[in-house]
């Protein structure tokens, strides 16, 4: 017999791991064993703070303002980080609310990509984040949308903030719109000390607005509308909003539990309704002279959070929302 003699090689492969971003908020993610990337300190409350971008890509033919942890509102744009403006129409391209983080594998670069979705069509900005430790301004190049790239709108931000534990902690603060105190008069109007009076009388006659789909992807619902006065569909009664969900209605907001307040990140006067199941629904009242009469958009719910049904710049639980645009408002 021939001996045979074995041998087994062992090759071992090391592969280096991959970073990740995990996600604290619409502003910040946080890369294990590296710190923080926190840009709260560039975004802006109320406004866009990189706005009237030009794209690169010649192709595009859009502008865009951009905005990164709090939402702004330009015409068709509500509560939104990324509007994009074609041919006078303005589309919604983001909300801080819908916000994902992700790390180049080649780079190290964080991605961050707020989303939005009309229910119809999903966009998406995808912020590319430069670290800079040089760079204590944040600049923002726009490259836009390709057309073998259809609804993603690109951007490079250049920051310290971008780096790693370059401004977590800091004490720098974003701009921040004053808030405005509107002291209730009945169910349908309240006044601006030195101001004016809000009057939605006039509205109220209109009756509920009725089939509106809500623009975030999650949220199936179907709601109706209305301001003031309640109204009665199937098993909502004396409503303000009445959400429909596989064929079943509830009551959204009563209109007799209302109380005025204000946006935390627009300043806007808001209304807010409280429903049967101790949710909340809020209109956000849009002051915009270039409107005659009323447009109402619905952003909805955000399906983990059951009960809410409010602002998706309002970080934490309040994320769903339906805002309401008159002309005037005085």
């Amino acid at each position: 017999m021939v001996p045979i003699l074995l041998l087994v090689v062992c090759l071992v492969t090391t592969v280096a791991s991959q970073d990740t971003c995990a996600p604290l908020g619409p502003c910040s993610c946080e890369i294990e064993g590296k710190g923080i990337v926190d840009l709260s300190s560039i975004g802006k409350i109320g406004v866009a703070a990189f706005p009237s971008l030009t794209p690169s890509i010649s192709t595009d033919p859009s502008s865009y303002d951009l905005n990164v942890c709090y939402g702004f509102s330009k015409n068709r744009c509500q509560n939104t980080t990324c509007c994009q403006s074609v041919s006078g129409t303005t589309f919604a391209c983001g909300y801080p609310s819908q916000v994902d983080y992700s790390v180049d594998v080649g780079t190290n670069n964080v991605i961050m990509t707020y989303k939005s979705n009309d229910g119809t069509i999903q966009r998406s900005a995808i912020i590319t984040l430069i670290c800079d430790k040089s760079a204590k301004t944040a600049t923002v190049a726009a490259q836009g949308e390709s057309r073998d790239d259809r609804d993603n709108y690109r951007f490079t931000l250049t920051s310290i903030c971008a780096c790693p534990g370059g401004c977590a902690g800091t004490t720098l603060q974003p701009t921040t719109v004053p808030p405005v105190i509107c002291t209730r008069k009945d169910a349908c109007s309240c006044e601006v000390e030195g101001r004016g009076i809000i009057d939605l009388h006039s509205i109220a006659k209109q009756g509920a607005w009725t089939g509106l789909t809500s623009s975030m992807g999650s949220d199936p619902s179907n709601y109706s509308l209305a301001v003031c006065a309640g109204f009665n569909d199937g098993a909502c009664h004396e409503a303000s909003c009445c959400r429909t969900t596989n064929g079943t209605k509830y009551t959204c907001g009563r209109a007799n539990a209302f109380s005025f307040g204000n946006s935390h990140n627009t300043g806007n006067v808001i209304i807010e309704y409280l429903g049967d199941d101790a949710g909340v629904t809020v209109v956000e009242l849009i002051c915009d002279m270039s409107v005659y009469g009323v447009k109402v958009v619905a952003l909805g719910e955000k399906m983990e959070v059951a009960s809410t049904y409010v602002s998706p710049s309002n970080i934490g639980s309040l994320i769903g929302r339906a805002s309401l645009s008159h002309s005037p408002l005085k």
